[in-house]
């Protein structure tokens, strides 16, 4: 049944983005067209500004989520009850903390921006952020429930096509008016729309919730949430100062022009990213109910499937941007939007690695594992910080990403593979420094391959180009990691998998020998 569940969120979650992917690069062209860089760069500044918020959050949701796998599973009614009401309760809170926050920032909105006195209605785009993210705060409780009774995909149809209609009245009103207020209004608009819909879809799935009794947590969940909590929240605090900071850096030293130009590459990553984050999301709803009912050896041999799958993706996902990002920028809005080569290879380097923790960082999230590296985040953050700092004033752009690299690889790279090794699968952690090598290896053998194909092949930026250097991006490292995994055990129950879902197929391979 997990599988089932794994199959349907994934494939729900690649259709909807395919669509998403599509339309996103239409609004984009159209917002740079219509507003300049100037516009896109606020618009990333402020998205940053606004994670300083997210930080009140403080890890209550991961928290309460992974709280209730357990009763979700057992059918403890009771036990979901209380805790879709203390989430409830506590977002309530968030969201008032939030407003105040928000209006105590504002005065010092304009330190943040270089170069950026020439936006109008500041104060009211920078309101209109605010009040969509206290918007999301609403019904919060109810999306997380039904994401980890791993039925996500429920909401994903809904959310496809409001998101679908917000991108198309976008567009049109840029078209039409030329409006960066008219299009966050109607963005917001839509989205409270889709919030009260979504949170009718929950209710009427799991009526048992709209009961007006209270119910309490029992004291040992609450012990539990509390230090989750607090643990969660210096997690949020480094992970803001790690992946937060960027925007707000560059705005700060550089300018907030140069703010719109890395957010293209960050929107492109990010898009090429929703296409697969469905696949890895899948395979991690299904994460914290394997761990809730399964014992040590078999989270071990999921956790090597999924590790394989993890970097299947992302490496291919670092290859196929390599070699097609730039060419498709200059095609897609002008040569002039590109960035210096060097900073787009760190903006690679942190992407993977990055991508490659997210199957280490799932089942450390999924097993409650919050208090272990509680500081370990803060110490990323603050030499991601102090570095860039350093960096930006000798570097420029560059000091920055190469800041993000450093602190990575001197606290997380290590820490949390420590963990779970230790605490979920109780195996030496060698082995998975070994796998990473190894997979690090293919990665830069498939990068240098299929490089060097394309430049014998191909030149210039035409849009045949672009799709000739990713169909050789696409298929050169999937026959060079096929001929490498397809005797492993881990590639024999991906087959399985597979074939069960579709037994059509029928893949078969010779055993190892």
């Amino acid at each position: 049944m997990r599988t089932e569940h794994s199959i349907k969120n994934i494939s729900i979650g690649i259709l909807s983005q395919l669509v998403l992917v599509l339309l996103g690069f239409i609004s984009r062209k159209i917002f740079v067209d219509s507003l300049g860089i100037e516009y896109l760069g606020i618009n990333g500044l402020l998205t940053n500004v606004l994670a300083v918020m997210a930080l009140v959050e403080s890890g209550i949701g991961i928290s309460i989520v992974y709280n209730l796998y357990k009763p979700l599973a057992d059918g403890d009614e009771t036990k979901i009850i209380a805790l879709v009401q203390a989430y409830k309760k506590a977002y309530g809170f968030l969201a008032l903390i939030v407003i105040i926050l928000s209006v105590c920032l504002f005065p010092f909105l304009g330190v943040l921006m270089k170069d950026g006195g020439n936006i109008e209605n500041l104060g009211l785009i920078y309101f209109l952020f605010v009040s969509k993210n206290i918007v999301s705060y609403l019904n919060a409780h109810k999306w997380s429930l039904i994401n980890a009774d791993q039925r996500g995909y429920v909401l994903a149809k809904v959310n496809l096509l409001f998101q679908v209609i917000t991108m198309i009245a976008r567009i049109g009103i840029l078209i039409v008016t030329n409006s960066f207020i008219l299009y966050l209004l109607i963005e917001l608009a839509l989205y409270i729309i889709q919030t009260i819909y979504n949170g009718k879809i929950v209710n009427k799935r799991y009526p048992y919730i709209k009961t007006k009794e209270k119910y309490t947590l029992d004291i040992e969940t609450r012990v539990n949430l509390v230090k989750n909590v607090k643990a969660m929240f210096l997690h949020n605090i480094g992970g803001f100062l790690v992946f937060g900071t960027d925007n707000l850096l560059i705005a700060s030293f550089i300018s907030v022009a140069t703010v719109g130009l890395y957010s293209n590459y960050v929107m492109i990553i990010s898009q090429l990213s929703s296409l697969v984050n469905p696949i890895l999301e899948g395979i991690g709803a299904s994460i914290g109910n394997l761990i809730a009912t399964e014992q040590g050896d078999k989270n071990y041999s999921i956790f090597k499937v999924s590790f394989l799958v993890n970097f299947w993706i992302i490496s291919l996902c670092v290859i196929f941007l390599y070699n097609v990002l730039e060419p498709f920028v200059s095609w897609w809005i002008g040569e002039q939007y590109i960035l210096n080569h060097l900073s787009f290879i760190f903006i690679l380097i942190n992407f993977y690695l990055t991508g490659m923790r997210t199957s280490i960082a799932t089942f450390k999230n999924k097993a409650g594992l919050f208090t272990q590296d509680k500081y370990a985040p803060v110490f990323e953050g603050m030499i991601n910080l102090i570095i860039s700092l350093i960096l930006v004033k000798l570097y420029g752009l560059v000091g920055i990403f190469i800041g993000t690299t450093l602190s990575t690889l001197l606290t997380i790279f290590w820490t949390q593979p420590i963990i779970v090794y230790k605490n979920v699968f109780k195996v030496s952690v060698k082995s998975y420094y070994k796998m990473y090598s190894i997979y690090l290896l293919l990665t830069v053998l498939g990068c240098l391959a299929t490089s060097s194909l394309c430049s014998l092949l191909f030149s210039g930026n035409s849009f045949l180009v672009i799709v000739g250097k990713g169909l050789i991006c696409i298929l050169i490292p999937n026959v060079l990691y096929f001929l490498f995994f397809y005797k492993s055990s881990e590639f024999k129950y991906i087959c399985t998998i597979i074939n069960r879902v579709f037994p059509k197929i029928k893949l078969q391979f010779p055993s190892a020998s």
